[in-house]
C-alpha cells in the first residue's frame, strides 16, 4: 500500500510578465524560498516510552462506498528516541492486531481471521521510521516500514509534533499523524460484494495515530543496566 500525501506547489509564476514582449531571465528573486514554517520543530532530547493510556491508533475504512467504519488497537507500545533536533527522531511502534474493536464482535473476529490480519499467524503490526521530512505547513512527513500480515512496505504519513509538558517528573511529548494506504499492499484482499457488485469493504484505508510518551529517567536507566 501507498499512502498519498498532500504536496502544496505555487503555481502561476511568472503570470505578470506574459504580456512582456520579450522574456525576461530568471534571477534569485524567481526562485522560490522555503517558508521558515518549513523547519522541523525542536524537541526535548531523549527516549521516550509510549503511553498507552494515551495513545491510538486508528484506521477508517469504507463499507459499500456509503457509510465508513471505525476501528482501533487496544495495545499500542514502543519507543521515541530524539536527538538534537526532530530530523534525528527514530520512531518503533508494536500494536497488538488481536486487540481490534470496531464495536462489533463478528466483525472484529472476522478482522482477526485469515481473510485479513490473520493475528494467529501475524499477531503484531509494527511500524519503523527510516526518515524524516520537513513540511511547509509546519508539520513533518514521517517515512517509515510498516509490517503486518508479514509484509513489509513503505509508507509516509503527515505528522506533527503536538508539544512537550511535565506531570510531575516525567517529561511528556505528543505527536499525531494520518495516513492512507490500499490494504491490498499487505495482502488484506479479501475482496466480497453484494447482488449490485459493490465492494463490502474500501480499498483505501486511512490511518489516524494519535501518541503520547513519556521520557525515560536517564539516572534510573543507568542504575538498571548497572544492576542487570
Amino acid at each position: 500500500m501507498t499512502t498519498r500525501t498532500l504536496l502544496v506547489g505555487v503555481l502561476a509564476l511568472g503570470l505578470a510578465a506574459c504580456g512582456a514582449e520579450t522574456d525576461a531571465p530568471a534571477t534569485a528573486a524567481d526562485v522560490p524560498v522555503t517558508p521558515a514554517s518549513a523547519e522541523l520543530p525542536a524537541v526535548p532530547a531523549g527516549t521516550y516510552a509510549i503511553d498507552p493510556a494515551h495513545s491510538r491508533a486508528e484506521f477508517r475504512v469504507r463499507h459499500l462506498g456509503i457509510s465508513t467504519v471505525t476501528g482501533r488497537f487496544g495495545d499500542v507500545d514502543g519507543t521515541l528516541t530524539v536527538g538534537d533536533d526532530l530530523s534525528t527522531l527514530d520512531a518503533t511502534a508494536v500494536i497488538d492486531a488481536s486487540t481490534i474493536d470496531t464495536g462489533n464482535d463478528r466483525r472484529d473476529g472476522h478482522l482477526q481471521s485469515a481473510d485479513f490480519f490473520d493475528v494467529a499467524q501475524h499477531p503484531e503490526i509494527t511500524f519503523q521510521s527510516t526518515e524524516i521530512r520537513p513540511a511547509e505547513d509546519g508539520g513533518f512527513v514521517l517515512v517509515g516500514d510498516l509490517t503486518m500480515r508479514g509484509v513489509t512496505r513503505p509508507v509516509e504519513l503527515e505528522a506533527e509534533y503536538i508539544g512537550a509538558a511535565a506531570m510531575g517528573d516525567t517529561q511528556k511529548i505528543g505527536f499525531s499523524a494520518r495516513g492512507e494506504i490500499t490494504r491490498q499492499d499487505w495482502g488484506l484482499d479479501w475482496a466480497e460484494t453484494n447482488e449490485a457488485g459493490e465492494a463490502l469493504v474500501g480499498d483505501e484505508v486511512e490511518l489516524v495515530i494519535e501518541v503520547e510518551a513519556d521520557r525515560q529517567d536517564v539516572a534510573e536507566a543507568e542504575t538498571v543496566d548497572a544492576d542487570a
